[in-house]
């Protein structure tokens, strides 16, 4: 997997993570936030290596999936993109505001 889609499966389990089982969360963050490997997160588990791939696999299919029937994440950017390009547009207090509003997206 490359490094761009790595970093979608862990914004998309920012957004969608909840929607899974903890079992699925702890994999996922496990592999994509915390760097372990599968054979740490096999052992931790108590499953095969193999066994962690698979599940990790099904994971982010549904997490992808998540994404193509919501678009939540295309949407927020789309958001930020268009807060970004107003701030050129209003005074100081203005922009402020739209500061503000765009930290709240991004986090």
């Amino acid at each position: 997997m490359e490094k761009k889609d790595r970093l979608f499966i862990s914004i998309y389990n920012d957004y969608y993570g909840s929607l899974l089982t903890d079992y699925q969360r702890q994999l996922i963050d496990g592999y994509y936030n915390l760097d372990m490997s599968l054979s740490e997160l096999a052992e931790e588990h108590g499953i095969s290596p193999q066994g962690v791939r698979d599940a990790l696999k099904r994971a982010e299919k549904q997490l992808v999936g998540y994404e193509e029937k919501l678009g939540l994440v295309k949407k927020s950017q789309s958001v930020v993109d268009l807060l970004h390009e107003a701030l050129s547009d209003c005074g100081e207090v203005g922009q402020e505001k739209l500061k503000k509003a765009i930290d709240i997206l991004k986090d």
